[in-house]
């Protein structure tokens, strides 16, 4: 019997069994909101794992409308304590993952699709993407749930009819019987256009499901790796192919919570026992001073956290701040603070009789920054920075200044996963202006024989060496003491760039 709901072309499915009509360009970005139609089914009569997954959806539906950070999402829904922890680890390896490998996920479900995924419906685009991860890229969920507890999860979300869940289940199930095995051996044929590098191991199809290594090797590389192609040509002019292969791969691991030790608790050693007890699998970090925590749960909850022992930063962060070096009763300025976790550590660093002035252009972030500095002092002051950073005047000069830029997040991809497909190549000209603008904010507010620090979590040379070298010929007042780039596959921590810069005069 003919199924309804979808029809078959060459392999592929199309929802809908009209004839095709040409849509007006007025109704070609449908698929960019939620449709005005009611759930299929309650929330409430989904069991846990279609719960899960439901949970997930609507944390990325509403990233993708709405331009939101999912991590922002994740804290704020997930996070606290209103979903249990196993659950919470479920649905942020979802959701991280389906935004992180994104286009791989595409270019396969392209395959299986009449019509680009991009033509579809936001719940139908990311109800794929969700199942197709778990799919492809999780070795421990059974295929059967990954594909009933996602359609399920679909059915309640709302936005969908009937007959869209028909297409879902008949693209999911082609494509899963095509999935041959997952391996978590090593594979040697790094060009096989049928092996996709899973969570763990690889995934290996019948056919082939890659574009070819033979034609464009930036856009084989970009889609098997699940990077935009202009950024990854861009990393192979700079770097051999074996590097931006490990780039990519470090770009996409699942990254551990990163903790500075304050010295304000006991011994290393014995903070790491008591988070061991409270459940928390800890690893050595990539400095000394740092430790790596694996299923934390809400660190809130943690003595350590809540005693101040640890800060959570990344490594590469805190060396950034070390960088600034300001000695005690020093007088600082830090000109993008937020969320505050290099204020926090400056503030530490110069004690009770220095003084921290920290600034930022959004009003929560200062709240933030607040709730992090209250914790170790009151010497300090927030200011909110004007759009235009030239018209920041303090009235002050200060010996010590740190300026951590806004940037393309293209050092942090495994943290912010999004930010990959958020910035473009069009977006450095603007971005590049307003770093330089910064800089020279810092540089009008410095005392004389001062010290500048300019860092950012780029990678990106226009980003960091160019605005430097251009402010140094315009102040030759200015000299550059050092400089450290930071990459994630070299280093083992975030990426990140910093100069020292010191006024002469």
């Amino acid at each position: 019997m003919k199924k309804k709901g979808f029809k078959r072309r060459g392999g592929k499915f199309r929802r809908g069994g009209k004839p095709r009509q040409k849509k007006h360009a007025s109704n070609r970005q449908r698929g960019d909101r939620k449709r005005n139609i009611a759930p299929l089914i309650q929330v409430d009569q989904l069991e846990r794992g279609p719960l899960a997954r439901f949970r997930a959806l609507g944390l990325l539906c509403e990233a993708d409308d709405k331009g939101y950070f999912i991590d922002h999402l994740l804290e704020e829904r997930v996070q606290g304590g209103k979903v249990e922890p196993r659950d919470r680890y479920l649905i942020q390896e979802m959701a991280y993952g389906a935004i992180r490998h994104r286009s791989t996920l595409d270019h396969i479900l392209d395959n299986y699709i009449q019509f680009s995924m991009r033509r579809h419906d936001l719940p139908l685009r990311w109800g794929l993407r969700l199942a197709a991860y778990q799919l492809i890229y999780l070795s421990r969920i059974p295929s059967h749930a990954a594909i009933h507890g996602t359609l399920e999860a679909m059915k309640a979300y709302g936005g969908l009819l009937k007959r869209d869940i028909g297409f879902a289940n008949a693209v999911l199930r082609k494509m899963h019987g095509d999935i041959v095995e997952k391996s978590e051996d090593e594979f040697d044929d790094e060009y096989d256009r049928k092996a996709v590098p899973a969570r763990h191991g690889w995934c290996h199809f019948r056919k082939n499901v890659l574009p070819s290594p033979d034609g464009q090797r930036s856009m084989y590389l970009a889609v098997k790796y699940s990077h935009p192609k202009w950024m990854m040509n861009r990393w192979l002019d700079r770097f051999n192919e074996e590097e931006v292969v490990n780039l990519c791969l470090e770009n996409n691991r699942v990254p551990l919570v990163s903790a500075i030790l304050t010295g304000y608790g006991p011994e290393k050693e014995e903070i790491v026992e008591i988070l061991e007890e409270a459940g928390v699998i800890v690893e050595p970090g990539s400095i000394e001073s740092s430790l790596r925590l694996r299923r934390p749960g809400d660190l809130r909850h943690l003595e350590a956290f809540q005693e101040q022992w640890i800060r959570v930063q990344d490594e590469t962060a805190f060396q950034i701040g070390e960088a600034l070096d300001p000695p005690e009763g020093a007088n600082v300025l830090d000109l993008c603070a937020g969320p505050g976790g290099k204020a926090a550590q400056v503030l530490e660093k110069i004690g009770e009789d220095g003084f921290l002035t920290a600034c930022d252009v959004d009003s929560r972030k200062l709240d933030r920054i607040k709730e992090n500095l209250d914790k170790i002092g009151d010497n300090y002051d927030l200011v909110m920075v004007p759009r235009d950073p030239r018209e920041l005047n303090l009235r002050r000069e200060f010996s010590h200044i740190l300026v951590d830029a806004p940037c393309s997040n293209s050092g942090v991809l495994a943290r912010r996963p999004e930010a990959r497909w958020r910035v473009h190549f069009d977006d450095f000209e603007k971005l590049t202006l307003l770093q330089t603008d910064l800089l020279d904010a810092a540089a009008a507010h410095l005392a004389p024989e001062g010290r500048i620090v300019y860092s950012t979590c780029s990678i990106e040379p226009e980003e960091n060496d160019d605005v430097v070298d251009r402010f140094l010929s315009r102040n030759p007042e200015f000299e550059l003491v050092d400089s450290r780039l930071f990459l994630p596959h070299q280093d083992g921590s975030d990426g990140g760039y910093y100069a020292i810069i010191q006024r002469m005069m």
